[in-house]
Parts: C-alpha cells; structure tokens; sequence
C-alpha cells in the first residue's frame, strides 16, 4: 500500500473502481468506455438491441489494465475482478436504484484473462 502512484493513476483506478456511468439510447454504458460513435456504430450491427450493446461496450479485460510481472499477480487477477464487480454492483445501484443490472466477472479460462461486464436486466 505504500507505493508511490500519480494522482491521474489513482484518479483511473477510481474510474475502473467505482466508475461513472453515461446513460444513453436507454442504456447505461461504464463511462470510460462511453464513446457516442462507436455506440451508434453497435446499435446498427446489433439490430437496437440494447442488452447486446451493452455487452459489447461494457466489456473490460483487467490484462488491459494492469501489468503482469509475476505469477502471484497473474493468479490474484480472479480475485481482483471478482472485488471490483462488487464496486460496480454498488456504483451501478447508487445510480440507478429503479433499475437492475447484472455485472458478471469471469476467471478468464474462456476469455482474453479475467473480463468483467455490466448489462442492464
């Protein structure tokens, strides 16, 4: 805990954290990954689907986030995302409490590493 971090790395691990969220063509995308174009771009591949443009959005690989350095880091990500799901499960309820989500995180045995993603229900 006593690593020396910048101000803008804490400010992005707070956003990977307890993220904010956009609410947008009534769904509700994680705010760093909020990008209007690429969205309109998914509604028109996906049909209007909004649960599916979610999932494609909302779709985060910690190996994206983090650098692996040694095998204790690689085997502490599961349980990296598992806490972080947590977070957002009380982020996304906080600001939205009329609505329900699932947010799913996954060890990464199917996947690019441990993934996490947040759908609306």
């Amino acid at each position: 805990m006593s690593a020396n971090v910048s101000v803008a790395e804490a400010a992005a691990l707070a956003d990977l954290y307890w993220p904010k969220f956009v609410e947008y063509r009534e769904c509700v995308f994680l705010g760093f990954k909020f990008e209007r174009h690429a969205i309109d771009d998914w509604y028109g591949r996906l049909q209007g689907d909004c649960r599916a443009v979610e999932s494609v959005v909302n779709h985060v690989h910690l190996w994206d986030y983090f650098v692996i350095t040694l095998d204790s880091e690689y085997a502490a990500l599961p349980e990296l995302a598992e806490s972080i799901a947590v977070m957002w499960r009380a982020a996304v309820q906080a600001a939205f409490p009329d609505r329900e989500f699932e947010i799913a995180a996954s060890d990464g045995s199917g996947d690019y590493g441990p993934t996490l993603r947040l759908t609306g229900c």
